[in-house]
């Protein structure tokens, strides 16, 4: 039986190539996407970003600083009103204590010194006694309307300055809430601005994803090349075939 040499190793070549629909697909994105970069990057907004101060908040900032003198007088007249009550030779003060006095001096003192006369102790530690009770009652007295007077100046005081400030709180509250409106426009302008200069690159990666995403099939040929020769498998089979007839 004879035999013969192997024949030469063959070369294998094996391509793998997308679905046609798919690889037009993917040139086109390609293409796209190299358009897209030298396109260069997207513009920025080119319109107001912040809302201007509204006329009315301008406004209220004037009425606000208008006010500011006011209230400087206001705190001096009600740091003046202070020190008056405090003072008891201030002229507030007078006015609230003579007519104490001069009803001591005209009623109190001389109704004691009558009953004093009519009793019989007229000059009388007694009468002494009761003319000091008289005159400590109406220096209390004064002392509680000083006092009285100069919390009254003080609780007012307050309330005044607000007052002075009130015109400005409502305009500038106007203003603050017509000024957020048109902040509300401007940045209704930046979103819409931003969608359509997004929007390219948006539907590119979208498409890139969708293409990516779904594998429509593969193309997969293969060819195989080298040389050929007799094999000793096929010289035996032959040389089999030949004996069976030799025997036949």
């Amino acid at each position: 039986m004879g035999g013969g040499k192997g024949g030469s190793p063959k070369d294998t070549t094996q391509t793998t190539k997308p679905f046609p629909a798919q690889e037009r697909a993917l040139t086109r994105l390609f293409g796209l996407s190299e358009a897209a970069f030298d396109a260069g990057p997207e513009q920025y907004f080119p319109g107001q970003t912040v809302a201007d101060q509204s006329p009315n908040t301008l406004m209220s900032q004037q009425l606000g600083l208008g006010a500011a003198a006011p209230q400087a007088a206001l705190g001096q007249a009600g740091a003046g009103a202070l020190m008056a009550a405090l003072d008891p030779g201030s002229a507030q003060s007078q006015a609230l204590i003579n007519p104490m006095i001069g009803n001591l001096q005209a009623n109190i003192l001389p109704s004691i010194g009558s009953r004093a006369i009519q009793q019989g102790a007229f000059g009388g530690d007694r009468q002494r006694i009761q003319e000091q009770q008289a005159a400590e009652g109406v220096a209390g007295s004064a002392t509680e309307a000083i006092l009285r007077n100069q919390m009254a100046a003080l609780s007012g005081l307050p309330t005044a300055q607000r007052s002075l400030l009130a015109p400005a709180s409502t305009v500038g509250q106007v203003g603050a809430q017509q000024q957020t409106y048109d902040q509300a426009l401007i940045d209704a302008e930046r979103q819409k601005f931003a969608f359509e200069q997004q929007a390219p690159q948006t539907a590119l990666d979208r498409l890139a994803s969708r293409i990516s995403g779904v594998n429509l099939g593969q193309i997969t040929t293969q060819s195989t090349q080298g040389g050929g020769g007799s094999s000793l498998p096929a010289l035996a089979g032959l040389g089999l075939a030949g004996y069976g007839l030799a025997k036949g």
